[in-house]
Order: C-alpha cells, then sequence, then structure tokens
C-alpha cells in the first residue's frame, strides 16, 4: 500500500476511535442542567477536521487501493456490513424490539427503539439534503473525487448506508451502561462504511462524513428527548427544543 493509502487508512481507523469516546465516557460526568457541554468540543471538531482533511487528499488513491486489493473475502465482509444498515433488516429489528418490549413490559428496550427511529430519520434528514445539493459523483462513476455536480441527482456524499448504522450504533451504546457491547455496535457500524468503500459506491470522506451525521445526530436525540410515554393508546417521544 502506498504512503496515501496507508494514511487514509490510518483516518479511517482514528475516525473510528474518535466517534464512540464520547458515548464511552458518558457516565463518567453529568454536567449541570443550566450549561449543558456541547455535543462536539472545541478539541474533538479539530481533530474530525483534520482527519477529514487528510482523507479528502487520499480519496482518490485509497478507493484505487481498496479496488486492488478487493476479494471474495471483502465482499462478504461487505455484505456483512452493509446489512447493519439495510432497511430489510432495521425494519423487522425494530419491530422485533418493540414488540419484545410491549411483551417483557420493558419501556427501556421501547424507548430505545423509538429513539433509534428518530435518529435515524433526522440523520437521514441531514443526509439527503446534503446528497442531493452537493450532488457528488460516486466513485464508480466517470469523474473524480473532488467533482460536484449540484441538483444533478448524483448522491455519493455523504454515505446513507453509513449515516444509518451509526446513528443505531450510537442510540444503542447510549441506552447501555457497558462498555463491551459499545464496541461492538460500532465496530458494526464502522464495518458499514468499510463496505461502502469495498463495493466501490463511496468514496472515503463520503463514509466518514456519513458517520460523523449518524452518530451526532443519536446523541442530539438522546440529549433532547423528554420521557417515553408508553399508554394502551400508543407511544409517544416528547422532544424538547
Amino acid at each position: 500500500m502506498t504512503p496515501r493509502g496507508r494514511l487514509a487508512t490510518a483516518a479511517l481507523l482514528l475516525h473510528a476511535l474518535l466517534i464512540p469516546s464520547s458515548a464511552f465516557c458518558q457516565t463518567d460526568f453529568v454536567p449541570p442542567v443550566e450549561q449543558p457541554s456541547p455535543l462536539l468540543s472545541s478539541g474533538g471538531a479539530s481533530a474530525a477536521g483534520l482527519l477529514l482533511a487528510l482523507a479528502l487528499i487520499s480519496d482518490k488513491e485509497f478507493q484505487e487501493e481498496s479496488q486492488e486489493q478487493r476479494s471474495g473475502a471483502s465482499n462478504a465482509l461487505a455484505s456483512i456490513g452493509n446489512g447493519f444498515s439495510d432497511w430489510r433488516f432495521l425494519v423487522p429489528a425494530f419491530t422485533v424490539g418493540l414488540l419484545a418490549g410491549e411483551i417483557a413490559g420493558d419501556r427501556k428496550l421501547k424507548g430505545t427503539v423509538l429513539k433509534a427511529g428518530a435518529a435515524i430519520a433526522l440523520a437521514t434528514g441531514v443526509t439527503s439534503s446534503l446528497k442531493y445539493t452537493l450532488g457528488r459523483i460516486r466513485p464508480d462513476a466517470a469523474g473524480g473525487h473532488l467533482e460536484f455536480r449540484p441538483f444533478s441527482g448524483a448522491a455519493s456524499f455523504p454515505s446513507g448506508h453509513t449515516t444509518a448504522a451509526f446513528a443505531v450504533a450510537t442510540t444503542i451504546a447510549d441506552a447501555t451502561s457497558d462498555s463491551w457491547s459499545d464496541y461492538l455496535l460500532y465496530t458494526a457500524a464502522t464495518l458499514t462504511a468499510v463496505a461502502r468503500v469495498n463495493d466501490d459506491r463511496h468514496w472515503l470522506t463520503d463514509v466518514m462524513v456519513g458517520g460523523l451525521i449518524g452518530h451526532y445526530s443519536a446523541r442530539y436525540i438522546t440529549r433532547k428527548t423528554g420521557a417515553i410515554q408508553v399508554a394502551p393508546t400508543g407511544v409517544s417521544l416528547n422532544l424538547e427544543f
């Protein structure tokens, strides 16, 4: 692998480690109600910006490297990663979660499923707006990594699959108190990002930005949601703005 390819790989790995850091330390500090901590600290924003800049200059070379290294094994892993963010998987999983919560009388489980759905809706709205406004060309189409055609239907940036995967992973991670499950969740979400690059459907920066959008959308929903109200007539989720 070339130096730029190694640099881009390192950027993706650091990105995967940076995103869950706020979730891992969520129980260490509870900010006062009057002065809630920001979703993204200045240091975190700087680190994310640096990683994205490194990824942007390496987008093309990383794409070429990933396709040269593509194999049956990488395609098999990619199919697993794609499944984590596929609606054909998510809808049944959410349905089972709600039914399980109803049968067990577990309001926390129901609330987590509802928050995950809200996080995906918010993140997908942001991602879709950027996709069709910016119109970045996909790597498997004719054009370079810096080619944008606004409102043309090109929709590479950001990655919607990665957005959904990190929204789900972050919501569930925020609902659990252990760390080991968080690692599993974020590993699965990162596998989705890797799958999209492996399948030549997205550039490295597409999946990195998608991951950030999904993560911080979920963090926002978790912070802004009020109590989950479960009653015989239905379930309501209150958002505080």
